[in-house]
This record gives C-alpha cells, structure tokens and sequence, in this order.
C-alpha cells in the first residue's frame, strides 16, 4: 500500500462522521488535484467505491 492509499483511508476513518472536517478534505483533496496537474501528474479516478 503505497503512501497515497495511507493517507487516504486514515481521512477516510478519521472524519467519517464529521461534517466539517469532511468539506475540509474534500477542499484539501481539490487543491492537491491541482498541484499534481500542475506538476504533470496524471491523475485516474477510481471507478470503485468503498
């Protein structure tokens, strides 16, 4: 599990019923989003959902 999926469920379990931290990462998320496009990084989205 790299360092990305780490990160990723940790928020997930850490703000799960947490309302405002939840519009916070979702805000957090879309800024690295446009960091990683501007760096060059190609981003997939996932078609699963837990």
């Amino acid at each position: 599990m790299g360092m990305k999926d780490k990160v990723t469920n940790k928020l997930l379990q850490a703000t799960s019923d947490k309302t405002e931290l939840n519009k916070k990462m979702l805000a957090w998320n879309k800024s690295f989003v446009e960091v990683n496009k501007t760096l060059g990084g190609n981003i997939k989205k996932s078609t699963n959902n837990k």
